[in-house]
Order: C-alpha cells, then sequence, then structure tokens
C-alpha cells in the first residue's frame, strides 16, 4: 500500500472545507441541504481510501518516487586546446619605425564533455515533471470522480427518503378512507381506496428501484475507485446514509 502522506497530512484542512461546498454543487437542489459533521468525516475518510489504494494512482507515485532517486546528470567542460600569440619586431632604416610580425600562435578552446549526457539531462527532467504533473492530474480526477459519485448516492437517499414519507402519508390516508369505506360510505370513497392502493404500489416498485441503483452505484464506484481497499470504501458509503 502507497500512502499519499503529502496529501493527507497538508491538503486535510484545505479538503475538509472543499468537500460541503463541491458536495452541495454535486448534489443540486434534490439533494440535501448540508452535510453534516458526521458525513464530512466519512468523505473525508474515503477520499483518503481512494488516495491510498488506487493501483493507477500508486503505479504513477512509484515512477516520481524511481525518477527522485536518479542522479543528476551534470553537463561539464573540458580544456581540448590552448593557443598563445606572440610576435617580433624589425628595424626598418627606410622609414625609421618598428614592423611587427607574428611568430606564433597557440590557442586554447573548451568543449563539452560529452552532449549526448546534456541531452539525456535535459530529457531527465523533463520527464520527472511530466511524471509529477500525472500523478496531480490522476489525484485530482480521482477526488473528483469519487465526489461526483457520492452526490449521486445521497441524491438517491434523498430520493429514497421522500419516497418514504409519502409512502407513509398514502398508506396512512388509505387506512383513513377503508375505515369509512368499511362504515358504509358511498362509492366515491371506495374509488378513492383503490387509487391510493395503487399508488401505494407504484411508490413501492420506485423505492425498490432507488435501492437498485443505490447498491450498484456504491459497488461500481468502490471497485473502480478503492483498489484493495474496495469492501472499506463500500462499507464508508453505506454510513453515509442517513438511517446507517
Amino acid at each position: 500500500m502507497i500512502r499519499d502522506s503529502g496529501f493527507c497530512n497538508r491538503g486535510k484542512t484545505l479538503v475538509g472545507t472543499l468537500v460541503c461546498a463541491i458536495l452541495l454543487l454535486a448534489v443540486g437542489p434534490l439533494g440535501w441541504g448540508q452535510v453534516n459533521q458526521a458525513q464530512n468525516e466519512i468523505i473525508l475518510a474515503m477520499i483518503r481510501i481512494v488516495l491510498e489504494n488506487n493501483p493507477t494512482l500508486s503505479s504513477q507515485q512509484t515512477l516520481v518516487r524511481e525518477g527522485q532517486k536518479l542522479p543528476e546528470l551534470r553537463s561539464r567542460f573540458v580544456l581540448t586546446g590552448i593557443n598563445f600569440s606572440a610576435g617580433t619586431s624589425i628595424w626598418n632604416p627606410d622609414t625609421s619605425t618598428f614592423q611587427l610580425y607574428p611568430a606564433f600562435t597557440i590557442g586554447t578552446s573548451l568543449s563539452l564533455s560529452d552532449p549526448a549526457r546534456i541531452l539525456n539531462s535535459y530529457n531527465l527532467k523533463k520527464e520527472r515533471e511530466n511524471a509529477k504533473q500525472k500523478y496531480q492530474k490522476i489525484r485530482s480526477t480521482l477526488i473528483a470522480d469519487l465526489m461526483s459519485a457520492v452526490g449521486e448516492i445521497m441524491k438517491l437517499y434523498s430520493r429514497r427518503e421522500s419516497l418514504e414519507k409519502l409512502k407513509v402519508y398514502l398508506e396512512d390516508y388509505s387506512d383513513l378512507i377503508e375505515k369509512q369505506v368499511r362504515a358504509g360510505v358511498g362509492t366515491p370513497e371506495l374509488d378513492k381506496l383503490w387509487t391510493l392502493k395503487e399508488r401505494i404500489i407504484n411508490l413501492e416498485a420506485d423505492l425498490k428501484d432507488v435501492e437498485n441503483q443505490l447498491g450498484t452505484k456504491r459497488l461500481e464506484t468502490a471497485m473502480s475507485l478503492g483498489g484493495e481497499a474496495w469492501q472499506e470504501l463500500l462499507d464508508l458509503m453505506t454510513r453515509l446514509d442517513v438511517r446507517a
């Protein structure tokens, strides 16, 4: 297991602050009005599980660490030649002047010890930076995917809660109408009773569909993001339910 300690230690406060805002945007008007403290802690735990166990992120983190272990390739200059210039002067009686003539020249020059080494050093630095950027991109994508999934799950929790409340109300109303029918009230009340029974049956079907969607979404998210810790991630998503 490779731990993203940098994120967990340095970024925990920032993530904790952003979780509620991101989640509220993801949930929208159909979701809960706010994320309570217990849910916030669960979401932080879910993020840590994903960052510590996701195989794609772990592989990229390994590449970054291995790249950092490689020695730096430094360019060097070597002395490839030395030159000195010297001259001699001769008196010219016709012109009454000294004339300078070159005698010899010794040169010096510097060159890179190994151009290929310089290119390799540049490529190594570039690969290290690319690996770091890819790691950061993968990590950000994982968090975004997790938060999006949590938003969808919480929408389903909210929809299930609304359906359950409506079902309870209709059942209570149905019981009242049924008592009136048994007491000998006319046909209109009997028709109303059948309509209520039909709505209750439809609500039960809707509730079953929501439960199936919840189960599928939680399992899909846990297995795609949680790596070997998918079961632990699945348990945390279940605990987000206000009924849990």
